[in-house]
């Protein structure tokens, strides 16, 4: 399998990203499923589903250096069977990622651009971020909802409403940087940094 990389984010965070160019069947081999997730693979009804979802989990092993099995809480939120290490995943186009932090919760977001997200933008955008985003930047856009998926992975929370409850503040540079995000989970307000890196025609974004 050609990972595209593994880096170390802190002394307790690694990320992968993996552009997968094999086909399920061919991943379908790399991976010993337990009889949990052999169902829940053959639930999986077509073929660029079956591939999402062998790819992250090739990942991780990759990751983890050994076999591992993924749970999810009541609000879909993943985690390790057996290990406390926190997880999010994501996957869009060819890309799939998978961030890990021996410590602290995360949240991972990659997007595929689209021609234009703009016509969507009154769905995330609160008013706020309205004062002060271009419409016309596709990129600045999608950097935005990428954001704001990856905090929202990192909440944990189905309840959250990205435009309601995750507001980012203003931020400048198209490649990468750095966004602050405000978080508003169960009346409490916190505020959550996230990275973005932009490259081809994808974001990604992770929570630091």
């Amino acid at each position: 399998m050609g990972i595209s990389y593994i880096k170390r984010i802190s002394e307790d965070a690694l990320l992968g990203l993996w552009q997968v160019t094999e086909t399920w069947e061919e991943m379908r081999n790399l991976l010993h499923l337990s009889v949990a997730d052999q169902k829940v693979f053959d639930e999986k009804k077509t073929d660029i589903r079956k591939q999402e979802w062998l790819a992250c989990r090739v990942l991780l092993n990759n990751m983890m250096k050994r076999n591992v099995e993924i749970g999810y809480d009541d609000h879909r939120k993943p985690f390790i069977l057996g290990d406390e290490t926190s997880i999010s995943m994501s996957h869009s186009g060819s890309y799939v990622t998978v961030y890990l932090d021996k410590n602290n919760p995360v949240g991972i977001d990659i997007q595929k651009l689209k021609l234009s997200i703009a016509k969507g933008a009154d769905y995330f955008l609160h008013e706020t971020e309205m004062d002060w985003a271009d419409l016309e930047n596709n990129v600045l856009l999608h950097t935005i909802w990428s954001a704001k998926e990856s905090v929202f992975k990192y909440a944990g929370n189905l309840d959250l409403d990205l435009k309601k409850h995750i507001l980012t503040n203003s931020f400048s540079g198209n490649q990468k940087g750095l966004i602050e995000v405000n978080l508003i989970n169960q009346n409490r307000s916190e505020m959550v940094r996230v990275q973005y890196e932009n490259f081809d025609d994808y974001v990604l974004t992770w929570t630091i």
